[in-house]
């Protein structure tokens, strides 16, 4: 009995071990970074939020996170883009530019996405934030779609308006700032309604939670 017990106990270790492994390799093989100045942090977990039609378009966001968001003394990263595109399961290869949510245009992004470097990110009622760090809205810039099979491949390059934060409190901000990003890799998709309860007053819309992420 106590070697049907041995036995059952290592075919579950290594079970455990193996789909550790996996997860592992899944997230060594995406590949991914974003830039802002002279920093760069490492993105490497790829989501997709479907939240249905928009005009004449349909709501996907794309969004890519560093391995760690709250890591002790380590800088995370989250880049989150708010796109409109032209089919309803994924998002089309293609050109995406700055554009209003509520046009519903097909290949353009809002103002409401998002770029964060720093530490401690976290989700909150008034959406992404970050205690010591900055975080970048876009003003400008193209964002690519250049692969959307099994794995996507897609790259940002533009310019925004940069919120500096220092022990959770805004203490500057910056304008045309250069930021980029690219990411290569898996993504996990998810059909999404999860909305913040606090309504954004210059746009009468509510925020997204971004719950995926953490």
């Amino acid at each position: 009995m106590k070697t049907l017990i041995k036995i059952f106990s290592l075919v579950f270790v290594t079970f455990f071990i193996a789909c550790s492994s996996d997860d592992s390799n899944q997230n060594t093989n995406n590949q991914g970074s974003l830039t802002m100045g002279d920093q760069t942090v490492n993105l490497t977990q790829g989501y997709i939020e479907n939240y249905g039609k928009v005009g004449n378009a349909y709501n996907i966001d794309f969004t890519v996170r560093s391995e760690t968001l709250s890591g002790a003394g380590e800088t995370s990263a989250v880049v989150y883009f708010e796109l409109l595109t032209s089919t309803d399961k994924k998002l089309a290869v293609g050109t995406y530019n700055l554009g209003e949510f509520s046009e519903g245009t097909p290949f353009t992004f809002t103002s409401w996405s998002e770029s964060i470097l720093g530490l401690n990110i976290t989700s909150t009622d008034k959406g992404l934030m970050v205690a010591n760090g900055v975080s970048i809205k876009p003003t400008s810039g193209v964002f690519t779609v250049v692969e959307n099979g099994n794995n996507y491949e897609v790259n940002f390059v533009g310019k925004g308006v940069a919120s500096h934060y220092t022990n959770s409190k805004l203490v500057s901000t910056e304008e045309d700032i250069d930021f980029t990003f690219e990411y290569s890799g898996a993504v996990k998709s998810y059909t999404s309604t999860e909305f913040t309860a606090r309504t954004a007053k210059s746009k009468e819309r509510i925020q997204k939670k971004h719950q995926i992420l953490f």
